[in-house]
């Protein structure tokens, strides 16, 4: 019989480091997984129709709505008036989620190595997390979901959505470390107190210099909570 070595679990990180809050796509999952791109797609076409443009048009409309307001959504709902963010959302979020994940026993391992509570703060709809979290196996390690409806379809990088889920979950700022892909988002974090981590699968470009702590994929986030 093989010796299996024994996984080593993080119960304490730090002395004010007390919960994980965690970004869902190309966070939880690699970016080359082609997912993002395809919500990316079906965003740009729902533009397209929305506004009468071409796909190249709302593919810029889309980039500049993301740049100012954080998404696409609530870019549209503050500038252009759009009142039907549910069908946006239906349409926008593939159901066959598996066509573009694999199930990772090392992700898994590595998030049940970390004793710390854990949620997930997503500008995606709760259902669409909650796919990827049951297909994936890791949906038991996370207390709660906050998504894109929690702030009246204002999502991440703005300071209210922030504020709420610290208020849900009891903790000052200092006592989160958020993990995300985009480093906008964590910026925003770190600027009411929060610490950060950037999920970076791709080489780290100029952004890596605003002194943000980088890891490659989330499993190796014990690792670096053991350097924390």
């Amino acid at each position: 019989m093989t010796n299996r070595p024994k996984i080593r679990t993080l119960s304490t990180v730090s002395a004010t480091v007390t919960y994980l809050l965690f970004d869902l796509d190309e966070t939880l999952y690699p970016s080359s997984s082609g997912m993002v791109h395809e919500i990316s797609r079906r965003m740009t076409r729902y533009v397209s129709r929305l506004l009468d443009l071409d796909e190249d048009s709302a593919a810029r409309i889309r980039r500049e709505l993301s740049r100012k307001h954080g998404t696409t959504l609530t870019g549209l709902m503050s500038e252009h008036n759009f009142k039907d963010p549910e069908s946006y959302l239906e349409y926008a979020h593939p159901t066959d989620v598996e066509r573009f994940l694999h199930k990772d026993p090392e992700l898994i391992a590595a998030l049940g190595s970390i004793e710390l509570p854990k949620s997930v703060l997503t500008n995606s709809p709760a259902e669409h997390a909650r796919r990827i979290l049951e297909y994936l196996e890791i949906e038991h390690f996370f207390e709660r979901i906050f998504d894109i409806r929690m702030n009246a379809f204002r999502g991440k990088p703005e300071r209210e959505v922030y504020l709420r889920v610290l208020a849900e979950l009891s903790r000052e700022a200092s006592e989160v470390l958020f993990i995300d892909n985009r480093l906008d988002y964590l910026l925003a974090f770190r600027e009411i107190g929060g610490r950060v981590v950037w999920v970076a699968d791709r080489p780290a470009q100029e952004e890596a210099g605003q002194g943000v702590p980088r890891i490659e994929h989330v499993k190796q986030l014990p690792e670096f909570l053991e350097r924390f």
